[in-house]
C-alpha cells in the first residue's frame, strides 16, 4: 500500500534530524531515521494495526520505539495519509488540520 504525505512532513523530519545532529550525534539521527522508515513501512503494510489518536478517532498514531515522537496519520479512501511527525509533548492538535 502506498503512503501519501502532507508536504510539511518533510519539514518535520528535517527539524527532528537537525535537532539530533546538533544536540546529540549523527548516529542517533541515523537511528531515528531508521525507526521512522520502519514505522512508515508498518503503516503502509497494515494501517489498521495502529491505535486511534485520542483527540479524534479519525486519526491514528504510531510511536517511534526509543524516541519521544509519534507519526499521526489518517486513512483516506483506503490509503494512509501521513499528517505530522512530532514530539509527544507538542500540542495534541498540532498537524491535525493538514489534510
Amino acid at each position: 500500500m502506498n503512503l501519501e504525505f502532507h508536504p510539511a512532513v518533510q519539514r518535520d523530519v528535517n527539524e527532528i534530524m537537525a535537532y539530533y545532529l546538533r544536540e546529540a550525534s549523527a548516529a542517533l539521527a541515523d537511528r531515528f531515521y531508521t525507526e521512522l522508515l520502519t514505522q512508515l513501512a508498518r503503516i503502509a503494510e497494515n494501517p489498521e494495526h495502529f491505535s486511534p489518536y485520542p483527540p479524534s478517532q479519525r486519526y491514528q498514531r504510531a510511536f517511534l520505539p526509543g524516541f519521544p515522537h509519534i507519526i499521526l496519520f489518517r486513512v483516506k479512501q483506503g490509503r494512509p495519509c501521513i499528517l505530522v511527525i512530532k514530539h509527544q509533548k507538542q500540542h495534541p492538535r498540532r498537524g491535525l488540520n493538514r489534510f
